[in-house]
């Protein structure tokens, strides 16, 4: 047939558009996991002039991650460590190597990544805890309030621990293990001994603004916020349904 190829390639289309759809209503079907507000310090817009869509790109923190938090001393990012050698095991690694040992480093960077989920608290106790160990200047730079808090392979046990849905997101994430070295004090005394530590690679960051909401995002002819302001360019509501996917019910254009 002619047109064979055609019609197989719209079917694929037609079939994966209603897969989506259906992925979509069983995540809206369900309770609702988690409802919060977040500013464009947290959901990042780059503007395509090529794309009339609208994309925001969720932004957090990792508080022991050290490359997001370059202004803090090693012992502030030591104290702020959350994902320790328990939480590693529950979540699949395999510590049995001490982290003294001589092959604890080939061991450790050999292990692959595992998949969980992590707890993300908006504007937290955790988020003001790492503000105030910044540095003044450093703390003028607008950052998002997202951190991460938390992670685990069960989803409801992640949730019972931190109930507050107004406030902490869970979601999918893919975290890595990192062994972190001796620190040697003058004279060569050992001053930390190495520990296991690890960070959230990833989450899954792409949310799409659906009309009508999408409109006045992608009209904003600003879209780096002024360091000296407080005041945000918008703010969108989301919503996290029991597949623990986002979709956005609301935006607000703040006044300039």
């Amino acid at each position: 047939m002619k047109y064979a190829p055609l019609l197989a390639a719209v079917a694929l289309v037609l079939v994966a558009n209603a897969i989506a759809l259906v992925h979509a209503a069983r995540n809206r079907s369900g309770p609702v996991d988690a409802e919060v507000t977040l500013t464009d310090r947290e959901l990042s817009y780059h503007r395509d002039q090529d794309d009339s869509s609208v994309a925001l790109r969720l932004r957090w923190v990792d508080p022991g991650g050290r490359f997001y938090a370059p202004e803090l001393t090693p012992e502030d990012v030591a104290s702020a460590i959350w994902l320790d050698q328990s939480k590693l095991q529950e979540l699949g690694f395999d510590c049995s190597v001490a982290p003294s040992d001589r092959k604890a480093s080939s061991f450790y960077s050999r292990q692959s990544a595992r998949t969980g989920f992590a707890a993300l608290e908006y504007d937290g106790a955790s988020w003001q805890s790492w503000l105030e160990k910044m540095k003044p200047d450093y703390r003028g730079i607008p950052q998002s309030r997202l951190m991460v808090i938390d992670a685990g392979r069960d989803a409801a046990a992640l949730r019972s621990r931190h109930p507050d849905r107004r406030r902490v997101l869970i979601v999918p994430a893919i975290v890595r293990i990192s062994l972190v070295h001796a620190q040697r004090a003058a004279g060569g005394r050992e001053a930390r001994p190495a520990r296991l530590t690890g960070y959230v690679q990833d989450v899954p960051s792409l949310i799409h603004v659906p009309q009508p909401f999408n409109g006045g995002i992608r009209d904003l002819r600003q879209t780096v916020r002024d360091q000296k302001s407080e005041t945000p360019l918008y703010r969108v509501r989301l919503r996290y349904g029991s597949l623990l996917e986002p979709w956005v019910t609301g935006v607000e254009i703040m006044e300039r």
